[in-house]
């Protein structure tokens, strides 16, 4: 099964904040995301692709949703990375025309 995911803007939207943990400590944080659209069974959706810190933004363009490197086992249970993973889209070769 193949997730197309077509980034809409190259640009990275980053935001900066801060949050008081559970022990009552500051942690800074930042968030990283690229505007995008899934395709699923036959219906779109709108995508924020976010990336890790240092990650470089995807180019506009069409690509597929890599789980493979988005899985991870804890604990004998299956996550996905809260960072998207993608790869570009496979095109299908052109098939050969019919021979007479």
């Amino acid at each position: 099964m193949s997730i197309k995911v077509t980034v809409l803007k190259s640009d990275v939207e980053e935001r900066k904040g801060s949050f008081k943990n559970d022990a009552g400590e500051m942690v800074e944080f930042t968030t990283r995301k690229q505007r995008a659209k899934l395709e699923a069974g036959g219906f779109a959706y709108p995508l924020d692709v976010r990336l890790d810190n240092g990650q470089t933004g995807y180019p506009e363009g069409e690509y597929e949703l890599d789980v493979d490197s988005m899985i991870q086992v804890n604990k004998g249970v299956i996550n996905l990375s809260k960072y998207t993973a993608l790869r570009p889209l496979q095109k299908a070769a052109p098939r050969p025309a019919a021979q007479a």
